[in-house]
Protein backbone atom coordinates (compact mmCIF):
# COMPACT_ATOMS: atom_id res chain seq x y z
CA UNK A 1 0.00 0.00 0.00
CA UNK A 2 1.74 3.19 -0.74
CA UNK A 3 1.93 6.34 1.06
CA UNK A 4 -1.15 8.43 0.05
CA UNK A 5 -3.40 5.48 0.71
CA UNK A 6 -2.07 5.04 4.32
CA UNK A 7 -2.29 8.69 4.92
CA UNK A 8 -6.08 8.08 3.57
CA UNK A 9 -7.39 5.06 5.97
CA UNK A 10 -5.98 7.45 9.21
CA UNK A 11 -8.07 10.25 7.77
CA UNK A 12 -10.94 7.77 7.06
CA UNK A 13 -10.42 6.49 10.62
CA UNK A 14 -10.09 9.58 12.75
CA UNK A 15 -13.10 10.90 10.98
CA UNK A 16 -15.09 7.47 11.55
CA UNK A 17 -13.70 8.05 15.27
CA UNK A 18 -15.64 11.50 15.74
CA UNK A 19 -18.93 9.36 15.82
CA UNK A 20 -17.66 7.01 18.97
CA UNK A 21 -17.30 10.05 20.78
CA UNK A 22 -17.26 9.97 23.61
CA UNK A 23 -16.19 6.81 24.06
CA UNK A 24 -13.27 6.04 21.66
CA UNK A 25 -12.05 2.15 21.69
CA UNK A 26 -8.75 1.93 22.64
CA UNK A 27 -7.99 -1.01 20.27
CA UNK A 28 -9.13 1.52 17.15
CA UNK A 29 -7.03 3.69 18.85
CA UNK A 30 -4.23 1.92 19.02
CA UNK A 31 -4.16 0.74 15.53
CA UNK A 32 -4.15 4.37 14.38
CA UNK A 33 -1.24 5.09 16.50
CA UNK A 34 0.47 2.24 15.15
CA UNK A 35 -0.31 3.75 11.53
CA UNK A 36 0.49 7.29 12.38
CA UNK A 37 4.17 6.34 13.83
CA UNK A 38 5.01 4.05 11.02
CA UNK A 39 3.88 6.89 8.71
CA UNK A 40 5.97 9.43 10.26
CA UNK A 41 9.00 7.15 9.35
CA UNK A 42 8.39 6.87 5.91
CA UNK A 43 7.66 10.52 5.41
CA UNK A 44 10.18 13.17 5.26
CA UNK A 45 9.58 17.24 5.96
CA UNK A 46 6.72 18.92 7.00
CA UNK A 47 3.99 15.91 6.59
CA UNK A 48 6.62 13.64 8.73
CA UNK A 49 6.55 16.37 11.46
CA UNK A 50 2.38 16.09 11.09
CA UNK A 51 2.34 12.45 11.59
CA UNK A 52 4.60 12.01 14.60
CA UNK A 53 2.60 14.53 16.44
CA UNK A 54 -0.81 12.77 15.50
CA UNK A 55 0.79 9.31 16.57
CA UNK A 56 1.28 11.51 19.97
CA UNK A 57 -1.42 13.13 20.31
CA UNK A 58 -3.49 9.44 19.12
CA UNK A 59 -1.04 8.16 22.21
CA UNK A 60 -2.56 10.73 24.77
CA UNK A 61 -6.17 9.97 23.84
CA UNK A 62 -5.56 6.15 24.29
CA UNK A 63 -3.93 7.00 27.95
CA UNK A 64 -7.14 9.09 28.57
CA UNK A 65 -5.08 12.35 29.35
CA UNK A 66 -6.73 14.43 26.19
CA UNK A 67 -9.82 16.48 26.24
CA UNK A 68 -12.33 14.78 24.18
CA UNK A 69 -13.24 18.76 22.34
CA UNK A 70 -10.03 18.47 20.31
CA UNK A 71 -10.64 15.23 18.70
CA UNK A 72 -11.67 17.69 15.86
CA UNK A 73 -8.69 18.97 15.75
CA UNK A 74 -7.14 15.42 15.49
CA UNK A 75 -9.49 14.85 12.80
CA UNK A 76 -8.63 18.08 10.86
CA UNK A 77 -5.01 17.26 10.97
CA UNK A 78 -5.58 13.57 9.41
CA UNK A 79 -7.37 14.90 7.03
CA UNK A 80 -4.45 17.57 5.93
CA UNK A 81 -2.09 14.91 6.16
CA UNK A 82 -4.06 12.89 3.54
CA UNK A 83 -3.79 15.77 1.36
CA UNK A 84 -0.18 16.23 1.79
CA UNK A 85 0.85 12.47 1.16
CA UNK A 86 -1.39 12.61 -1.83
CA UNK A 87 -0.08 15.85 -3.40
CA UNK A 88 2.91 16.73 -2.19
CA UNK A 89 2.55 20.38 -3.38
CA UNK A 90 -0.27 20.71 -0.34
CA UNK A 91 2.94 21.04 2.13
CA UNK A 92 2.62 24.67 2.76
CA UNK A 93 0.67 25.53 6.26
CA UNK A 94 1.85 22.10 7.99
CA UNK A 95 3.29 23.94 10.72
CA UNK A 96 0.35 25.46 11.88
CA UNK A 97 -1.31 21.96 12.03
CA UNK A 98 1.73 20.71 14.03
CA UNK A 99 1.40 23.26 16.64
CA UNK A 100 -2.64 23.05 16.98
CA UNK A 101 -1.73 19.29 17.50
CA UNK A 102 0.85 19.51 19.94
CA UNK A 103 -1.10 22.12 22.21
CA UNK A 104 -3.46 18.54 22.54
CA UNK A 105 0.00 17.34 23.99
CA UNK A 106 0.23 18.06 28.05
CA UNK A 107 3.03 20.55 29.09
CA UNK A 108 6.81 19.70 29.35
CA UNK A 109 7.55 19.62 32.79
CA UNK A 110 9.87 22.91 33.69
CA UNK A 111 13.98 22.06 34.84
CA UNK A 112 13.60 21.91 38.52
CA UNK A 113 14.84 25.92 39.63
CA UNK A 114 18.48 26.35 40.62
CA UNK A 115 18.92 27.16 44.61
CA UNK A 116 20.85 30.28 44.86
CA UNK A 117 24.04 30.60 46.08
CA UNK A 118 24.39 34.00 47.93
CA UNK A 119 26.74 36.65 46.80
CA UNK A 120 28.08 37.61 50.28
CA UNK A 121 29.05 35.06 52.13
CA UNK A 122 27.43 34.09 55.41
CA UNK A 123 30.53 35.17 57.58
CA UNK A 124 30.42 38.72 55.95
CA UNK A 125 26.84 39.40 57.57
CA UNK A 126 27.64 40.50 60.67
CA UNK A 127 25.00 43.05 62.90
CA UNK A 128 26.54 46.36 63.98
CA UNK A 129 25.91 48.32 67.21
Amino acid sequence: MDVAARAQLIDTEATALVATLPDLPPARLAALEAEAAALAVVLDGAPAAVAAALAAVIAEYRAGRAALEGWGVVASAAHALARAAAVPTAGAGLAAVVFELETLLPPRAAAPARTASPDVPLTALVRRP
